[in-house]
């Protein structure tokens, strides 16, 4: 049966499922909008609204039928939105956004090698736009730039205290050099985020067994370099992945062994990438390196059990 991100089945259920990963993914979004930038949940309803409408295009016009509810493609325009500067100009935004549904999403189903939609846009913002994916916010008088959490931890190695991690209350100024800011507005609240997942999970919505293992790959791996794990797995953009990011049933493996393997393969991979080189955040790399294994980590699991349920008893 076919599947369509980031929810398990197709049809009616489907529907349903995505609609609720999007009503969770507002909660976040809406609480950041209250406190840090107004508009921006109107922005995300707007690029939900536009991600839908692409899918309605690409249906038309190249499936020949009508399709007024694209619930998915809403849903990962509205994750790409939440992974970006919340004031990224609109026509980068929207291009991301066509890249993602027309490129990513639609055109893949039913292949084996099939790529986070989401991920794949921002890999796009990334390449054409790169100054737009770090625009935080404006610098105060008294400082000479602006920093996230994670940044100012790699870049000084000073960590915010936890209440702020947590709760996602960041601001003020760092040793007046720094204005600090929350980042994007799918990572800035961890507990929360981490909340909404277990009870998606509870609910059937998103497999546990990918994030579970994301996350302790990443926890681990980040302690074996010398890092922070706790810090790490609470600052940027590591719960939001874990939620929204990788718990996607299309561009990750089918059975119970291949979603274990992609959790720790793409936990590790971040932790690395976000250590060896510049990038402060490493989450869209990792995804994306993660699904170009997915096939041979699905492949791989199903053999193995294959030949585990193969094995006769020895006899007595």
């Amino acid at each position: 049966m076919p599947m369509n991100a980031p929810f398990l089945r197709s049809g009616p259920r489907a529907a349903s499922m995505a609609a609720w990963t999007l009503c969770a993914l507002l909660v976040p979004c809406t609480a950041y909008s209250a406190i840090y930038h107004s508009p921006f949940v109107f922005k995300l309803l707007g690029y939900a609204l536009a991600g839908s409408f692409a899918e309605t295009l690409f249906a038309l016009a190249v499936q020949r039928r009508r399709k007024l509810v694209c619930s998915g493609s809403a849903l990962t325009a509205a994750l790409l939105a939440a992974s970006a500067p919340p004031a990224t100009p609109f026509l980068p935004m929207l291009f991301a956004i066509l890249v993602a549904v027309w490129g990513a999403r639609l055109p893949w189903r039913g292949a084996a090698l099939r790529f986070n939609a989401a991920m794949a846009g921002r890999f796009f913002l990334m390449l054409a736009y790169p100054a737009a994916v770090v625009a935080w916010g404006t610098a105060a008088p008294d400082t000479i730039s602006t920093a996230t959490p994670q940044e100012l931890y790699r870049t000084d190695g000073f960590m915010l205290d936890w209440h702020t991690v947590l709760f996602g209350r960041v601001g003020g100024s760092w040793e007046g050099l720094y204005t600090l800011v929350p980042g994007s507005p799918g990572e800035t609240w961890p507990l929360a985020t981490l909340l909404l997942g277990g009870l998606l999970c509870r609910a059937g919505i998103v497999p546990w067994r990918t994030p579970l293992a994301f996350l302790l790959s990443f926890g681990i791996a980040t302690a074996c370099l010398g890092n922070n794990p706790l810090f790490n797995l609470f600052s940027a953009a590591t719960v939001f992945t874990a939620v929204f990011i990788v718990t996607d049933p299309v561009s990750t493996p089918m059975g119970k062994g291949g979603q274990v393997a992609f959790g720790i393969v793409v936990g590790a991979a971040n932790a690395l990438i976000r250590n060896y080189t510049y990038y402060t955040e490493a989450v869209v790399y990792a995804v994306l390196l993660g699904n170009l294994l997915a096939p041979w980590l699905d492949h791989a699991a199903f053999a193995l059990r294959g030949r585990q349920l193969g094995r006769r008893r020895p006899e007595q």
